[in-house]
């Protein structure tokens, strides 16, 4: 009977793959049980071949042939808001290299960029609390070129938080070597607490939030020059093509609003793709456009969320590209397909190596529910991006070899120097995890399983996440 079993979910899988017209993918150990909390990867783009993996407590650690190397890149944990117990949005939650980074006698050729969460000096007003600072700062590299210079920060921009959460933390420079920024709304709950435009006490409707207040740096995308000086306090430019250059009373680094929790963004070309985290009801993919308004808190997706809200201007609200609902009873309500609770933005791949994945959207959700840990890889094909599908489309919940939900928590995604995919992934809830426990982080590679696959490899994927993990 048991066999019976077996062989009834390896005809499930098959049909999904054939639904998702994606191959099955696999996930390939890289750094397994060695950094706690790995909320980013990136590459440095300078023929290294490294992988620089952000860890949320205040790290970044250096991946160089498949192996981690024992001193971390950076550390500054001791410049970072003391970490809230059980779970915390805050720490060090972005990294970006300079375009020119190792291009010898170039500018910025030993530069890169960090998010981060700091301490405020002041807890604000009743009326506008300030539980922390976000911050911007451009740090270089030292003598050594996996350890960088400590006492190098220079801060180009901070502004305060009224609540732990929502935080945002991408950073990534476009083709136009400007400086990308992804901001959340400040946190809380419904963009509509103190601290928020036209918040208070009571969950009160129709006010604007800070998403929608053009003079608030909160629940945006940012755009700015890390080599100008006409930004307020000099650190920074703000690009003279930025939308609202010139206009009285809005802040001229915003290049997107709209949004209430972008969790990770990539450029693929001069595409801007960002996920942002819903409220109760809707998680979503997004385009980013030039100046657009992408609707929080007046929509979450397609679905009305605060209809009352008059913004200003009056523009249209630009829907999300794919979209799904959360595993709520109003989420079962929408129609949408149900996968979890917080979305996690992701990258296209460009890599050689598996040519049927080029131009294919990865990304995931962060669970299913809080505890435990039980994130879902996710995809969007080529035709949803380039806009010949019809949108919003479902995202594809892919085939993966042991199981999707995977039994960890999503928490980022980066691409090596050859354009090839890979996933953070945790199980304790806490950025410092269990105490006294092991540290749970980890990073994988994802790799298409070849077909057919053979037959006992299947049946122990299926047995066993973990140890297909240590097979492969």
């Amino acid at each position: 009977m048991r066999l019976a079993y077996l062989f009834a979910g390896i005809s499930t899988l098959a049909i999904a793959a054939a639904e998702a017209q994606l191959p099955r993918i696999a996930l390939e150990p890289v750094s397994v049980g060695e950094i706690v909390t790995p909320v980013g990867i990136a590459n440095a783009g300078d023929g290294s071949n490294r992988l620089f993996v952000t860890d949320q407590r205040g790290t970044i650690h250096v991946i160089q042939d498949g192996s981690l190397l024992p001193t971390p890149f950076l550390d500054i944990e001791s410049r970072l808001v003391d970490e809230r117990p059980g779970f915390d949005e805050r720490g060090l939650l972005g990294l970006a290299f300079h375009p020119n980074f190792g291009e010898v006698g170039e500018d910025g050729s030993d530069k890169f960029y960090v998010y981060y969460s700091a301490p405020s000096a002041s807890s604000g007003t009743e009326d506008s609390p300030i539980n922390h600072q976000s911050v911007v700062a451009e740090y270089a590299v030292s003598s050594d070129a996996n350890v960088a210079d400590f006492a190098s920060e220079r801060i180009l921009m901070t502004f305060d938080e009224p609540q732990f959460n929502h935080n945002a933390g991408y950073l990534g420079f476009g083709p136009d070597n400007m400086l990308y920024i992804t901001t959340g709304d400040g946190g809380g709950g419904g963009d509509d607490e103190p601290g928020h435009t036209g918040g208070g006490e009571g969950d009160p409707t129709g006010g604007l939030g800070n998403a929608q207040d053009r003079s608030k740096l909160l629940g945006k995308v940012l755009r700015i020059d890390v080599g100008g000086n006409n930004g307020p306090g000099g650190e920074y430019g703000i690009p003279n093509d930025n939308p609202f250059v010139g206009e009285s009373g809005v802040r001229e680094e915003i290049w997107a609003y709209g949004l209430r929790n972008p969790w990770r963004a990539t450029f693929d070309g001069d595409r801007l793709i960002v996920a942002d985290v819903g409220q109760n009801l809707i998680e979503e993919v997004n385009l980013i456009e030039k100046g657009g308004n992408y609707g929080w808190r007046i929509k979450e997706g397609t679905f009305d969320f605060d209809a009352t809200v008059s913004p200003s201007p009056v523009v249209p609200l630009i829907d999300p590209i794919a979209q799904y609902t959360r595993n709520s009873a109003g989420g079962a309500a929408t129609g949408l397909k149900q996968i979890g609770i917080s979305v996690t933005g992701g990258v296209v791949y460009r890599g050689s190596e598996f040519p049927e994945l080029d131009g294919v959207y990865f990304f995931g959700d962060f669970s299913t529910n809080f505890a435990p840990a039980n994130g879902t890889l996710l995809a969007l094909p080529r035709d949803v991006l380039d806009g010949s599908a019809s949108l919003p489309a479902d995202p594809l919940v892919l085939d993966v070899l042991g199981g999707n939900p995977i039994g960890e928590y999503v928490l980022g995604f980066g691409l090596d120097e050859n354009g090839e995919v890979y996933v953070a992934t945790k199980t304790d809830l806490a950025p410092s995890g269990t105490p006294g426990g092991p540290p749970t982080g980890a990073i994988y590679r994802l790799v298409v399983v070849p077909e057919p696959a053979s037959l006992w490899l299947i049946i122990v994927g299926l047995l066993s996440l973990p140890l297909v993990r240590k097979l492969l």
